[in-house]
């Protein structure tokens, strides 16, 4: 099968966003007014002006008081290691490098030993609390930070260069001097400008207009300091809090198509040829046919709602069309004890609920609409073969799987015995539509009959092995619960009175990263562990149950992650 051009080029544009894309920055209320206030913040305008209204992709950080309190409590029990490692860095005559390059990389090396911390990186004149953005700039990654202090940076970078004996070159773009990265396809700048440092990419044909934007020799008359757009995407998604970003695929796909900002398009005409050989060949009704599939989910958004000592939330949306969101939104499903509430608590849960059966008919209805009207455009020809391939494999689906509504596990409780389990409690659910068919299959390994109609019943112990104190039990045309440990019975005739719940998660998944130290801990004591390990097991104990959740909303899918600190 042939793989579209504008498919398999696409990950490479990306990958430098990708990244960057884990990095957070205060806390500041949210909505229209707190929005447009954010934004008219001058320091923040500094960074934001800089910033073309076409870039495809940002993230940008609106400046901590929290996040300094955040590094600095998960440092502290990694300062114990720092020592350690790096007495346990290699040789770096064994890596093979230039004599130039192994003084270099000492220096480097000896700027930041023992200023790995928020108090040494501000030594250095970097502040982890400061405004920051990731950006494109006809398509490539580019960086603006706002310093703490410019002069104690150009202080260290002149003690590297007297330590290894190197001098870095230096070019000069207008009245800005910077430190150019040269490449064949590529080159690079890293300058201070002002306050802040900022570096970015460009193909050589294009450095010119690129670095003229990064230095701030020109700024773009229309930028996200002045984009009612940023403004409004800060204030439908509440953040205008920590930080916020997007990806936003239109912007990427006029560049392929060699439409929109001038500047991406060449900029991907010099970096993928073949692509702009191609333009001339796409009729206005193959362009079309592109930016529908692209509506259907035209913008990633993500962010940081807060970040301080008690610990990381944030939220991450894929927008979808319309109509695709309002169909997933009537796909969700309510499972046996499958919510953010009821699983916090647990060592270790995970669940999923969808409607198969409504999933299957949407997929197969859509595939059947593709055939019908087949698409036009030669790029797009691969998914006329998908759709039949699509309609194909539904048909051969088991009917059994059509029935599937979603299912959850959790483990509240775990005790071992070296590494044998000796104690578990928690549970197993699934939501089924066809719980007679369910009852047939699972009588012969309870070995006994089963009943649909809400009884519970108790399993002998260790019939599934190491389970004991189990009970299981089925609703008529909603599912079963097999629950174990203390009060099991009890905890099985709760789950299976579930109601439906009115937003029932597509996804969750929490784990305890302390209590899952704890138990790394018990198993060393008998086994044996060496000193960083004991540390590590301290670095875990930080950290509290992370979780992880997925709703469908009109707007599409939000993921929500927590991630609370000790």
């Amino acid at each position: 099968m042939r793989r579209a051009w504008w498919r398999s080029s696409i990950p490479g544009v990306l990958a430098g966003f990708l990244v960057g894309a884990a990095a957070v920055g205060a806390c500041t209320p949210s909505g229209p007014r707190d929005a447009a206030q954010v934004v008219a913040d001058p320091a923040l305008q500094q960074i934001l002006q800089h910033i073309p209204i076409d870039t495809p992709y940002a993230f940008v950080s609106m400046g901590s008081k929290g996040t300094r309190d955040f590094i600095t409590k998960i440092y502290a029990p990694l300062q114990k290691m720092m020592p350690q490692l790096e007495a346990r860095l290699p040789d770096i005559g064994s890596l093979g490098l230039a004599q130039d390059k192994q003084a270099l990389l000492r220096a480097v090396i000896g700027e930041l030993k023992g200023r790995l911390s928020a108090d040494g990186l501000a030594e250095l004149g970097l502040d982890v609390d400061a405004r920051f953005a990731f950006y494109g700039i006809g398509l490539l990654p580019a960086m603006r930070w706002q310093l703490r202090d410019p002069a104690a940076l150009r202080a260290a970078i002149e003690r590297v260069q007297t330590q290894s004996g190197t001098r870095f070159p230096t070019a000069t773009l207008g009245n800005v001097e910077y430190w150019p990265i040269p490449g064949d396809k590529l080159e690079g700048a890293v300058a201070i400008v002002g306050d802040q440092l900022v570096w970015g990419f460009a193909p050589a044909a294009q450095k010119d207009r690129a670095f003229a934007l990064l230095l701030g020799s020109e700024r773009p008359a229309r930028h996200l300091g002045n984009s009612e757009g940023f403004q409004q995407l800060l204030a439908e998604y509440g953040l205008a809090k920590v930080s916020a970003g997007f990806v936003d695929a239109r912007i990427l796909a006029e560049a392929f198509l060699g439409e929109g900002d001038a500047l991406n398009k060449d900029t991907l005409a010099a970096l993928v040829p073949e692509v702009a050989a191609r333009w001339p060949t796409l009729t206005d009704p193959c362009k079309q046919e592109v930016r529908s599939l692209v509506a259907l989910a035209p913008r990633l958004i993500f962010g940081t709602e807060k970040i301080d000592g008690e610990g990381f939330a944030g939220k991450f949306i894929v927008e979808l069309r319309r109509d695709i969101a309002q169909e997933l939104m009537a796909m969700r499903t309510s499972v046996p004890g499958l919510s953010v509430d009821g699983m916090k608590n647990a060592i270790f849960a995970m669940g999923a609920g969808l409607d198969v059966e409504r999933a299957m008919n949407f997929a197969q209805s859509k595939a059947s609409a593709v055939q019908a009207a087949p698409y036009s455009c030669p790029a797009l020809f691969d998914l006329n073969e998908a759709a039949g391939d699509m309609i194909t494999e539904i048909k051969q689906a088991d009917p059994e799987a059509w029935k599937i509504r979603g299912g959850a596990m959790v483990i509240d409780d775990l005790k071992l015995a070296g590494m044998v389990p000796t104690e578990v409690h928690g549970f197993v659910s699934f939501a089924f539509t066809d719980t007679k068919k369910m009852m047939s299959t699972l009588s012969t390994f309870t070995k006994a009959p089963l009943t649909d109609d809400g009884s519970v019943a108790a399993l002998a112990d260790n019939t599934i092995p190491f389970l004991t104190g189990t009970h299981y039990g089925i609703t008529a045309g909603r599912g079963g619960v097999l629950t174990f440990g203390a009060e099991s019975e009890a905890r099985a005739r709760t789950l299976l009175a579930f109601p439906d719940q009115a937003d029932p998660p597509l996804l969750v998944m929490v784990y305890d990263m302390s209590r899952f130290a704890e138990l790394m801990g018990k198993f060393m004591q008998t086994g044996g562990g060496s000193a960083e390990m004991t540390m590590l097991i301290d670095f875990y104990k930080v950290f509290g149950a992370v979780s992880y959740d997925a709703h469908a909303t009109e707007r599409g899918v939000v993921f929500n992650t927590r991630m609370p600190l000790h």
